[in-house]
């Protein structure tokens, strides 16, 4: 075990590897490395992919990635890298649930249309039409006509949406039969992971050879020359990761890569006058605390052990939402969350946190862009109705309705005829949503304004969070007051009994998000016995 004042000298890197290496075991040494490594580099592409997605926007390029491969290869992990500090009004993550029998009657590829990029922004397809050509025809899931037509027509459908201006990527992230097995069996010991092992994950096992002849099959018949299939080897995920963001990032030569040497490291003041206890030197020493410090420029001590209590303690209420989400599913309920505050307050991390492990099929989140001169039109309401949840589904907005009761009125982007209609009208409106048995809840996150002065100079600063900074933004200080008068206004007129509004303190974001998760599961009445899987299946 490392003491406190070996583990100091994480500011001074190679004194401290020489530490590392010497203290720990090769197998554990060699793994700290690789994954602290692999953190360096994935914020390196991350950057980048910032960069790509304002050259996009900027641009009205419509773009679409398409994620496949067999069942545990590892595309989900690799969609949240991708996504994970893009900007959510200008991407969108696809993963279709089974088709309704309304869809089923439709043009096979119709659903998946829906959901083709508008200009300016991105689209992930974690699974897309290519179901139909592996995975349905293996199962039994189509019949051979249906697979025929399919692989006739998805050459020409491809090349339609590209001379339309459509940018598609197709990624096969390809794995070993061993190392399926062992991930499923890891799946299986894992209740973070145990939900997303299924009766065809089963199959795709006892099924290996069938799914490879449907694969080559699909290689040799859609490998075309406008939309070439990229094979990623994912037996190591860290490595898939990394070269899937660096093909992606390959295919766009016209925007700019951020030059990561030119960024230098801040001198960090080492935790000289903090006692630790043998807890905390525990806590550090763990394998979480390790890569945190090697990974981190910017961290401390303090820092590092707060993170990794709250990763233990995150790790907790994620497998108690995981219960809820089966909960809502197997109980057919609606769930809507409400998440509002002021610009910076920590509401996109707060959401990350909670679905970071939840199944992306049941559940949606919504961060609407500007409304279109169409939609400005409309009944206000109306764009966000249509993003309520079906039966057996949790929708998480990122900003709601409520910007219309401070940020539109405070900033002049409605008239104050409209902004008292919107308060005359709102209770009555969530009462009708939850007559209708919706269950909502409303989060305020609440931050002072030294904390949201000092996060908009951080943000500024960082090439990972630089988009988020707006016009709205610069003027939130300025406006402080304004909107502390708005707010108390919507507190007072919208705090109902059937809706009230939940404050979250956030101006420590880690205590932010376990407080939200919390309230969650404290205000939804799930029953806290439900499986972590709904099977039970031995491997």
């Amino acid at each position: 075990m490392l003491s406190i004042d070996e583990l100091n000298k994480h500011n001074e890197r190679e004194i401290f590897l020489s530490i590392l290496k010497e203290k720990l075991s090769k197998k554990r040494y060699e793994k700290i490395i690789q994954k602290s490594d692999y953190n360096r580099k994935i914020i390196e592409l991350q950057i980048d992919l910032v960069n790509l997605q304002n050259w996009i926007s900027k641009n009205n390029k419509r773009v679409c990635i398409i994620f496949e491969g067999r069942d545990a290869a590892g595309k989900g992990g690799a969609i949240k890298r991708f996504v994970e500090h893009l900007n959510p009004r200008n991407s969108r993550v696809v993963a279709l649930a089974e088709p309704t029998q309304v869809e089923k009657g439709q043009w096979y590829f119709q659903r998946y249309l829906k959901q083709i990029p508008n200009p300016g922004e991105i689209v992930f397809y974690d699974r897309s039409w290519y179901n139909r050509a592996i995975v349905e025809p293996v199962m039994g899931f189509c019949e051979k006509s249906d697979y025929e037509l399919f692989i006739n027509q998805v050459n020409d459908f491809e090349k339609m949406l590209i001379d339309d201006g459509v940018i598609l990527i197709k990624l096969w992230f390809s794995i070993t039969k061993d190392e399926q097995k062992l991930r499923f069996v890891n799946r299986l010991s894992n209740p973070l992971k145990t939900w997303k092992f299924s009766e065809v994950d089963m199959e795709g096992q006892k099924s290996w050879d069938v799914y490879t002849q449907y694969k080559e099959k699909m290689f040799l018949k859609t490998n075309s020359e406008h939309a070439p299939w990229k094979i990623i080897d994912s037996n190591n995920k860290l490595d898939a990761r990394i070269n899937s963001i660096s093909y992606v990032l390959s295919k766009f030569k016209n925007f700019k890569k951020t030059l990561h040497s030119t960024e230098k490291p801040k001198n960090i003041k080492k935790d000289k006058q903090v006692n630790f206890s043998k807890k905390d030197l525990k806590f550090l020493n763990k394998n979480k605390g390790l890569i945190n410090l090697l990974s981190r420029d910017n961290t401390s001590l303090s820092k590092t052990l707060r993170y990794v209590k709250f990763e233990r303690d995150l790790k907790k209420l994620q497998t108690e939402m995981i219960k809820l989400q089966n909960w809502v599913s197997e109980k057919n309920k609606k769930i809507v969350i409400l998440f509002e505050g002021r610009d910076s307050a920590g509401k996109g991390g707060a959401i990350r946190r909670t679905i970071q492990n939840l199944n992306p099929r049941k559940l949606k989140v919504v961060a609407l862009p500007k409304p279109s001169a169409t939609e400005e039109e409309q009944w206000y309401f109306q764009r966000y109705v249509e993003h309520l949840p079906k039966n057996g589904e949790i929708v998480f907005f990122d900003r709601s309705w409520y910007n219309r009761a401070v940020v539109e009125p405070v900033n002049g982007f409605c008239s104050k005829e409209q902004y008292e209609n919107f308060i005359r009208h709102v209770n009555d409106f969530e009462k009708m949503i939850i007559d209708d048995n919706i269950i909502l809840l409303k989060f305020y996150f609440s931050i002072s304004k030294e904390t949201q002065k000092k996060r908009f100079k951080e943000i500024k600063n960082s090439s990972l969070k630089k988009w988020k900074y707006t016009e709205v933004d610069s003027k939130a200080q300025v406006l402080w007051d304004e909107y502390t008068k708005f707010k108390d206004k919507m507190f007072k007129k919208t705090n109902s009994k059937i809706s009230p509004w939940h404050i979250i303190l956030a101006d420590r974001k880690i205590d932010a998000r376990i407080s939200a998760i919390k309230l969650i599961l404290n205000n939804i009445p799930y029953d806290k016995s439900t499986d972590i899987h709904s099977k039970e299946i031995k491997f």
